[in-house]
């Protein structure tokens, strides 16, 4: 009795997969509803710390950073992640192979430079509502990656806040030792390399 289903299964998926039938394209799915993930990096980017210090609510920008900051970059639930400017130093960009347990938390850096080189990243819908989902391993996003983000500063205060909306994400690789500007994508890595 629990066959006749299951040969019903079995045919009317072969017939789905009949490769005589035209196949439709699949279209990709999207990162985000937004489409904001760009596999085209900006030409001109600013590093964070640089663009953090002149901007303010309202204004559009574009920066440089590394995917970190904090021991928890990312939020669950939430497409929100913590952006580190270039020039902070990372754990693993360090002098041993394994100096500190969490690379992405930068715990060797120091407080003032944390509070300059530090952005909060939100993926918002068209309402500005921030995205239901967690950002982690959207367009390819990792602690110590460079991103090029464009967006909007929603908000700032001078004890270090900054939150950007973006608009456009470029997600490139991470560095190396030898070359801390490596996968930036942008002419400061083509110069060390």
């Amino acid at each position: 009795m629990f066959m006749k289903p299951l040969l019903l299964l079995t045919i009317s998926g072969l017939a789905a997969c009949d490769p005589s039938e035209p196949q439709q394209a699949v279209e990709p799915v999207a990162a985000t509803q937004d489409n904001v993930f760009t596999s085209t990096r900006p030409a001109h980017a600013a590093d964070l710390a640089e663009v953090k210090a002149a901007a303010k609510a309202g204004d559009t920008v574009t920066f440089l950073a590394r995917v970190g900051g904090k021991r928890k970059t990312f939020i669950d639930g939430a497409a929100v992640f913590v952006t580190a400017d270039p020039k902070l130093i990372s754990c693993e960009l360090m002098g041993d192979e394994d100096h500190c347990a969490v690379p992405w938390d930068y715990c060797c850096e120091s407080g003032d430079a944390m509070t300059a080189g530090l952005a909060t990243v939100q993926l918002v819908d068209s309402a500005g509502v921030v995205l239901k989902h967690s950002a982690k391993g959207q367009g390819g996003l990792e602690e110590l990656k460079f991103v090029v983000v464009e967006g909007v500063v929603r908000d700032r205060n001078e004890d270090g806040l900054f939150v950007v909306d973006a608009s456009r994400i470029w997600v490139g690789q991470n560095p190396d030792r030898s070359n801390p500007r490596k996968g930036s994508g942008g002419p400061a890595e083509q110069q060390e390399n």
